[in-house]
């Protein structure tokens, strides 16, 4: 039977409510806000000598409870009755720390058994992982429907790629062919102004940069 022992469960860490933000990249960063987990430690005591019982196989079923039962496969829990700090939580056993507290029974063969045994067991709260459902790459590709009065050209100034481009993730020769209701793939825009769609391109110097011809003045200061 495993009982409380002696100590009452200790909070020792967790609860804290983080906020983490990745370094930048580029134009994106990611952030994680939410809270630790609890961290908690309780003591208790394998007894089994009120009734002369062996109790190695308790500490032997709470030694398979620190470890997974498989890869990839979540841990057992605990669940701690009685008053703790944490209502409702469950727990994963982080380590054991096994105490001195033992009884031990040699038998005529050299061997023996405990009849008792104090340990103290470091929990970490539970919290269900998030499973991301997996997705197939994807190749970017759009599809748009050709309506009444579009072109090859029009269609392509619309989603900012080329006609060429166009034609090549068909496989067209030429779009003049294309019907209403056809259905085209429309590769990822390119950034950049491309040559003949979207708009023009900037003039070589800006409202501040325009172009100027240096003249040397034409006084100095008397020496």
């Amino acid at each position: 039977m495993v009982r409380r022992g002696e100590e009452p469960p200790k909070i020792i860490a967790g609860g804290a409510r983080y906020n983490v933000i990745e370094r930048p990249r580029r134009t994106s960063m990611v952030q994680w806000v939410g809270n630790d987990p609890y961290r908690m430690d309780v003591s208790i005591m394998i007894d089994g000598w009120v009734d002369s019982r062996s109790v190695e196989r308790d500490v032997a079923a709470i030694n398979q409870m620190f470890h997974s039962p498989a890869d990839l496969t979540p841990p057992r829990t605990v669940l701690i009755d009685g008053a703790v700090p944490v209502k409702g939580a469950r727990w994963v056993i982080e380590s054991i720390d096994w105490g001195d507290r033992t009884i031990w029974v040699p038998d005529n063969r050299g061997n023996g058994h405990r009849l008792r045994q104090d340990a103290t067991l470091h929990l970490l709260q539970l919290i269900p992982e998030t499973v991301l459902k997996k997705l197939s790459p994807t190749t970017g590709l759009k599809i748009h429907t050709v309506k009444a009065g579009e072109t090859g050209r029009s269609i392509a100034k619309k989603h900012g790629v080329t006609p060429d481009a166009i034609k090549k993730a068909n496989n067209k020769r030429d779009l003049k062919t294309i019907n209403i209701g056809d259905l085209l793939k429309i590769p990822p825009s390119m950034s950049g102004v491309l040559e003949g769609v979207g708009p023009p391109a900037p003039e070589p110097y800006g409202p501040f940069q325009s172009e100027r011809t240096y003249h040397p003045p034409q006084w100095a200061w008397a020496i």
